[in-house]
Order: structure tokens, then sequence, then C-alpha cells
């Protein structure tokens, strides 16, 4: 469908006289766009709402209505632009705040990327092989690692390409532990996200993720069991899918859970990394994996990739023996080295920022290397000013 075959109504919750006036001149010289005048519309493109004298309630007003699905894209303005008002505005919901008096031209610019994202939604053009990797961390039983890995692999991605942007989620509600293991405050989680899929874009989720100072985006899981959720089944992979579109890597710390959103999530996956030790139960419960994810998702060897953390060359079993028992290689090792990384996991920090020279640190970067590639353009977005 081309631009001439689109047309996006725009409501004007405008009460300033000379603010309403420029809109509507504003909006008039756009072929693409027209004014819904009608206040009981059940649908609107636009809603540029102006605020008043109590934002609190406006802002309540502004998440009952994405809520309700009637406004697809909202912009705010005010006579006067403060982060006490700003920060409430993105994490409610707008895309834009324009300060008074109105800049014709910052107004036309949102208007152009309503549309431009409109005609995307409705003629895709980006391939799938440009959107980003998704790259699934599993543990093949409790204590062997997982989130310790995930955590470290993602900032290490990070850390060799600035430009890149590096999403980080971890999938176990209630247990989930990534903030901690990087001594981060958050207050969103991917339930309350979870909520606004219909408005999943890359200014609400750079508002509502929170960013490590490694420049990884982090996203929690909730604190609560998976039982108390109230979300629809595979919400989760229908959010991880979205990110795609936003990030060049997503890292996925599954813990030891294959169910549901989890599976799907691996057969969508670039590749899935099984954490595992040199013991024979944990090698047992990652033959187990690989028979599990073979044969509920059909995925064999190609993307899976074990890992043996805490690496000694004199442990009970050796890497030759535990790939005969795998029928695969073993090629991804992490070296035991227990001292520093109960250093860094204590002091939320990463191997890296703990002892960069470290073989701990040097495994992470190789790992972080074998995944990175040089960086494909794409649409740049709110996202484009973090490049």
């Amino acid at each position: 469908m081309s631009k001439k075959e689109i047309t996006l109504s725009i409501q004007l919750a405008v009460k300033s006289p000379d603010v309403h006036r420029e809109l509507v001149r504003v909006v008039g010289g756009l072929d693409q766009f027209t004014i819904q005048e009608r206040e009981d519309a059940a649908w609107v493109d636009v809603l540029v709402l102006e605020i008043g004298y109590d934002p609190a309630a406006e802002f309540e007003t502004i998440r009952l209505l994405l809520k309700e699905n009637v406004v697809g894209t909202l912009f705010l303005t005010a006579a006067q632009a403060t982060t006490d008002l700003l920060l409430p505005a993105m994490r409610a919901g707008a895309r834009e705040f324009f300060q008074q008096p109105i800049d014709a031209a910052e107004v036309k610019q949102a208007l152009e990327k309503v549309m431009l994202k409109r005609l995307n939604e409705l003629n895709p053009s980006v391939t799938d092989s440009e959107k980003g990797k998704i790259y699934s961390v599993v543990g093949a039983k409790g204590g062997v690692g997982t989130t310790t890995f995930a955590v470290n692999f993602a900032t290490s991605i990070q850390a060799l390409n600035k430009d890149r942007l590096v999403a980080l989620v971890d999938t176990n509600p209630f247990t989930g532990e990534i903030p901690f293991f990087l001594d981060l405050e958050t207050d969103t989680d991917w339930e309350e996200i979870g909520r606004n899929l219909t408005r999943l874009d890359a200014p609400y989720l750079q508002s509502a993720m929170a960013r490590h100072s490694s420049g990884v985006f982090v996203l929690p899981a909730p604190p609560k069991l998976e039982a108390e959720l109230e979300m629809s089944r595979g919400f989760l992979f229908k959010l991880v899918r979205a990110m795609r579109d936003f990030f060049d890597d997503i890292i996925i710390d599954c813990g030891m859970s294959l169910s549901g959103d989890a599976m799907k999530i691996c057969e969508h996956s670039e590749a899935i990394y099984l954490i595992s030790t040199m013991s024979m139960p944990c090698i047992i419960n990652v033959r187990k994996l690989q028979q599990s994810l073979a044969s509920t998702a059909g995925i064999t060897n190609g993307k899976l990739q074990v890992v043996a953390n805490r690496f000694e060359k004199k442990a009970q079993m050796s890497l030759a023996e535990a790939s005969k028992l795998l029928g695969s290689d073993i090629v991804n090792t992490i070296p035991n080295d227990y001292p520093l990384t109960m250093s860094a996991v204590s002091s939320g920090k990463t191997v890296a920022e703990v002892a960069k020279r470290s073989q701990v640190a040097r495994a992470y970067r190789k790992l972080a290397q074998s995944v990175t590639v040089p960086q494909v353009g794409k649409a740049g977005g709110f996202f484009g000013l973090f490049r």
C-alpha cells in the first residue's frame, strides 16, 4: 500500500487557542492526515494532548486510553518541559513532547514518523536476516552459572561494539537475579511490558528498560511465582520476537526451564548455549536437554552449543569423554576461577570489571567475538539516538 492510499486521523485535546490553531494549520498542510472532531470516536491514530494543572491525573488517563486500545500514537504538549514532566510522560506512553510555542517543523517530522511506521507495518521491508539475533542460555541444572554466563556474555558483546544495541532478558519469574548480578535498580519487568504489546516501540522500551553502565538494556522478570502471573500464553515469546526490531543482540537467561515460551524462544534463537560443568549428572542432563530440544522443536546440534563452565583440565571428566557421551564436541569452555566469579557477583560487577585480563574475561570475549558481526544498517528510530 502506498503513502497516498493511507489517511490517518488526529484528535487535538488542546485547550490553548494559539496552540490549537497552530496544530490545525500544520495538520491541514499534510495530505495524509485528517483531524477527528468527534470526541467519542472509537479510534484515533494520533492524539495530541495538552498537559494542564494536574499531570498525575492526566497521565493516568493516558494509561487508560492506551490500555483500552483506542489511541494509536500519543503526543503531549505543555508550556514547559521539565524532567519531572518528561520522564512520567514517556513512561505513560507518550511518543513525542512538543514544547510551546509549537515548532511546526518538529510536529510535521513527528507525524511523518507515524506515517512511516504505518507504511512499514503494511509493507514490511526489513528481512529476517536484518533483524536482531536471539541467543538463549539454558542451565543443565541449578548452580552451574547460567545467569553468570548470560550477564557476562551480554556485556562482552556490548564491549566489543559500543554501537550495538544489546538486550538482556531474564525469563525466570520470582527467582530471576540479573539485576542483582549487575547491581541495577529496576522498576519495570516484562509482565508490565507484556500488557502493552500493542504499543511496543523503541521509545516505550527505552523508557521502560533499565540500562546498565556497560550499555546493555536489561529486562528483568517479575518477582512473582509463575502461577501468579496473569499474562496470556505466548506473550513472552511475542515480546522477545518484537524486540528483534529494536536490538541487534538479545540474550535470554532461560534458567533451567524449557516450558512454554522458553521453548519457542529457543526455537527462534540464533544459538542455544547449554551451560554445564564437567560432572556426570550435568552431562546426563545436557543429553536430556539435547533430546528434548530435538524432539519437541526440531533443534539439533547446528544451534546447540554446550559450554563447559568452571572448566579445569584435571576435572573428573575430560572434554573428550563428555563429547563422546553427548555425540558432539564441546568447543566452548569458561575457566574455573571461583574466587573471581564470586567477587564479581557479590559486588554486582561483571568479570571484566573486576579483572579485565583474567582468563575468564578472555573466554567471554572470545565467545562474544564468535557472534559479533559488522553492524547491519537498520532503521534508526528513537533508539538510534543511543548509537
